[in-house]
This record gives C-alpha cells, structure tokens and sequence, in this order.
C-alpha cells in the first residue's frame, strides 16, 4: 500500500471528519495506515500513533519509517489517551474498538475535551451513542460505510450539555438515512433488534415486544429517508 493512498473505506471514513492542518491523535493505531495517510496528503501537520500494545506499536513504527514520518509522527505506547500529552491535539481518532471501551477512553480523556472526537465503534455503537448524550457529548455527524460489514463512524464534540434521546435514536445516531449505505447500516441494525425480539417472543420474555417494536420504528426511519 502507498502511504499516501488508502482503500480502507472504514479509514477513509475517519479520514473525511479530519478538521486538517493540527495535530490527529490515532489511539489504537495498530499499524499507523491513518496517520499516515494524513499527514502524507498534508491533512493534518502531526500526528501521534498511540497503541496499548508494544507489538502493534512497533509495526506502527516501522510503517512510519518506511514513509518516511520519524519527524512528523510520535508513537506512544498508551493505554487509551493516559499516556499522550493534549498539547496542540485538535482531532482524536479511536477507532476499530468496542463502544463500551470507547466509552471508557473518552471518560477518562477529560484533557482532550476541546478537540474533536472521530470513533468508529465495532460493536454496542447503541450504547456509546447513549454514553456520549448522558455525559454531554453531541454527535455533530455520522456515517455508515460498508466493507465486509456495515460500520459507522461519528464526528463528536464536548459541549457539557446532555442530550435527550429515544431508544431508536440509540440505534440510529446522527445518521440521515439517505444514502445506501446509511439505509443499510440501519437495516442490519433493525434486523438485529428484530432477531433478539423474536427469540425473547419464543422464551416468553415480557421484554420481546419493546425489541419487535424499536425494529418496526427503524424500518419506517429508512423508508421516509
């Protein structure tokens, strides 16, 4: 791969909320393809490439290197933000991670709260979306793209101020709904919610119809999108 392309539409993804021209933290970075995609094409000045582990990290390096970046791209060996200094960072990256983790990194990276946050949740993004309005987050954009899945990746910034919500809302965030992959993010979400309505139904469980019903609610979200 040219470190100045990219064909990870999930990346790309992220790489299109980027503001450009400060510094991106990409925690997680597992082999810095997005730091250096941005930093290769002048999106962003700086980067820093911070992973929990040492493996990823030294792969992470040795991709900097091969590009050429030693002076424009720190790595940091980091368990989420904890190790890495706030100083210039305007946008974070936290990507390809669980929502619940992503949730937990955010709680406790007070420091960054005045960049912008990109997160691409690889599961439970319901319950990321509700952490971020519960703790005064707001979701100023989101995207679904699809490679072998559907993913989502959201833009978010720290306001202070929580955020009302619905329980469809939880599962459908900022997404418009208006494109094909929006429609089928959405989709694979309802059939999800529906799959876990029925099984309850089978099981007698009082909860089913509350899943059956927030499944319905998605389905006509994609139809007026």
């Amino acid at each position: 791969m040219s470190f100045k392309e990219l064909t990870d539409k999930r990346l790309l993804a992220c790489a299109s909320f980027v503001s450009g021209g400060g510094i991106v933290c990409d925690v997680g970075t597992d082999h810095a393809y997005l730091p250096c995609y941005l930093v290769k094409n002048g999106v962003c000045k700086r980067a820093v490439a911070a992973d929990v582990n040492p493996s990823p990290l030294a792969a992470a390096k040795e991709n900097i290197q091969r590009a050429g970046l030693e002076d424009k791209i720190d790595t940091v060996l980091s368990d989420g933000l904890d190790g890495i200094s706030p100083n210039g960072v305007t946008d974070v990256v936290i990507a390809g991670m669980g929502g619940e983790l992503i949730a937990d990194i955010l709680g406790r990276g007070k420091a960054f709260f005045s960049a912008r946050f990109i997160l691409q949740p690889m599961s439970k993004p319901e319950r990321l979306r509700q952490w971020l309005w519960e703790n005064g987050f707001e979701i100023a954009c989101e995207r679904a793209c699809k490679e072998e899945i559907y993913y989502t990746v959201m833009l978010v910034k720290y306001t202070g101020e929580n955020s009302a919500y619905t329980a469809a809302q939880c599962y459908i965030g900022a997404l418009k709904g208006d494109s094909g992959d929006d429609k089928g993010y959405i989709s694979k979400q309802a059939e999800r919610l529906r799959k876990k309505g029925e099984g309850m139904k089978k099981s007698g469980s009082a909860q089913a119809q509350k899943y059956l019903q927030l499944a319905e609610k998605l389905d006509r979200y994609i139809k007026q999108g």
